[in-house]
């Protein structure tokens, strides 16, 4: 009886664990995270650029203002308005996790591991909903080796560690959540219940990282395109994505 009761236990343990699989991501990130703890901010093309971006920033904010479109100490103090044309919203997350107290350098640092984590749940997402669709049933085991996949992709990992680029790492996270997020308005019964999530990642990525911004629409398009086509062509359905594209373009009008 007690054998049985402790079998019994031991596989609603084993239910649980392969039902939030996705909570070991953090976990299976820490090798590809390990030459930040071992090293530090590694030299790379243009690390050490975004960090002064972010030093500047952070001046600019102190002095009370919420969006330089000018950061006068650039350019040997001529100034140049880099955020004007370059998309700061990765050095806002940077700067946030400055103000909760860790330094410019770490935070720095920090947002890269933020950002590789958030790129591994959001293939999560995606894998996890394409695999359910196509198998009609849970697939678990196969968005965790999508997720990790992801997270140790070599682009990803050259924007991290050769490039230093915090913006196009940034957008690289949002890639996937953009995806799922128009896939489930466009299978949802209640799309409305995604015109956000749709809204709020494909605008974050026009606050992220402008080349990726130019490159994705043709991609999206088809792919929404396709999806709609093969759901039966609702009507209904394809306004509500409209819907969410025009608030994208609204809350990154600024």
């Amino acid at each position: 009886m007690a054998a049985s009761s402790g079998l019994a236990a031991l596989g609603r343990y084993w239910r649980w664990l392969y039902n939030h699989l996705w909570l070991t991501l953090p976990l299976l990130a820490i090798p590809v995270l390990w030459p930040f703890y071992q090293e530090g901010l590694l030299r790379s093309f243009d690390g050490g650029l975004h960090l002064l971006r972010l030093g500047v920033l952070d001046e600019q904010l102190r002095h009370g203002t919420l969006y330089p479109r000018w950061a006068p100490g650039l350019m040997l103090g001529y100034g140049y308005p880099v955020f004007s044309f370059y998309a700061p919203s990765t050095y806002y997350l940077a700067e946030l996790l400055h103000w909760v107290g860790l330094s410019l350098y770490v935070s720095f640092m920090a947002t890269f591991a933020l950002l590789i984590v958030a790129a591994g749940f959001g293939m999560w997402l995606l894998a996890s909903d394409s695999l359910r669709d196509s198998t009609g049933g849970e697939q678990n085991w196969g968005a965790l080796v999508a997720a990790i996949a992801y997270m140790y992709g070599p682009y990803l990992l050259m924007n991290v560690f050769i490039s230093g680029a915090l913006a196009a790492t940034g957008a690289q996270a949002l890639l996937p959540w953009i995806f799922w997020s128009v896939r489930r308005l466009l299978r949802a019964q209640q799309p409305a219940l995604y015109v956000l999530p749709v809204a709020i990642t494909l605008g974050g990525l026009a606050v992220t990282h402008n080349l990726t911004l130019i490159f994705l629409p043709p991609v999206l398009l088809g792919y929404s395109l396709i999806l709609w086509w093969q759901l039966g062509r609702n009507r209904r359905t394809l306004q509500w994505l409209l819907l969410s594209l025009l608030i994208a373009m609204g809350v990154s009008a600024f």
